[in-house]
């Protein structure tokens, strides 16, 4: 697929997800919306070119270069993801990543298990969470290495890591809603606590991007 084509796929992916129109992009970009209708529209005359995709992103509150990545690329699944960018990602277990979430936290490097390269373009505060446990499975299993990248919005259906409060600690899970409630689903069907309510008590860290999986 060509970048252009990856591009205009993301764009309308990401308008869906925020429910916005392309005049809403418009306004965003300050431009007339005949220009976003050019690029975005039901039949585009042009597309989408690096400074656009870059002031999309930034407009849109996305990580740089998001845009340029196709949509699941090695998302959630068991093939080892071979590319990099040139940057490592602090690899952590629940009590580590809590604290990694808070924004004003002093991170110790010397807290990561260990350092791996970033299978793609990521938001500056993205981290590597271990899981630990047996909640998430089949799907996640104990040990299994998962990118979360708070950059990322997370909304209902995404995998994400969230933090409790009373113990710091970070756990990952599925976030869904019902109403106007939100919840943290754990697949294992023969988990004790598979539903726990978004309250206080709960904060998301950041949505959870690719399963990185050794061989």
């Amino acid at each position: 697929m060509k970048i252009s084509d990856t591009r205009l796929q993301n764009f309308r992916r990401v308008l869906a997800e925020k429910k916005l129109r392309l005049t809403d992009i418009a306004d965003l970009l300050s431009k007339a919306p005949a220009q976003v209708s050019a690029f975005g529209g039901k039949n585009p005359t042009k597309g989408i070119g690096d400074q656009i995709a870059r002031e999309i992103e930034r407009a849109l509150h996305l990580h740089s270069g998001y845009l340029d990545m196709p949509y699941g690329l090695g998302e959630f699944n068991n093939a080892t993801l071979l590319s990099h960018t040139g940057r490592k990602l602090p690899v952590m277990g629940s009590i580590a990543a809590g604290a990694w979430c808070e924004q004003e936290a002093n991170f110790d490097p010397r807290d990561a298990e260990e350092w791996i390269d970033a299978p793609g373009p990521v938001g500056p505060r993205a981290f590597i969470l271990r899981v630990e446990g047996m909640s998430m499975e089949p799907k996640f299993i104990e040990g299994d290495k998962i990118v979360i990248d708070p950059a990322l919005e997370a909304l209902p259906g995404h995998f994400v890591a969230a933090k409790r409060t009373s113990d710091q600690a970070a756990t990952l899970k599925q976030l869904r809603q019902e109403g106007g409630e939100q919840y943290l689903f754990a697949l294992n069907p023969d988990w004790p606590d598979r539903i726990i309510r978004m309250t206080e008590e709960w904060s998301i860290c950041g949505r959870a991007r690719w399963k990185i999986s050794d061989l």
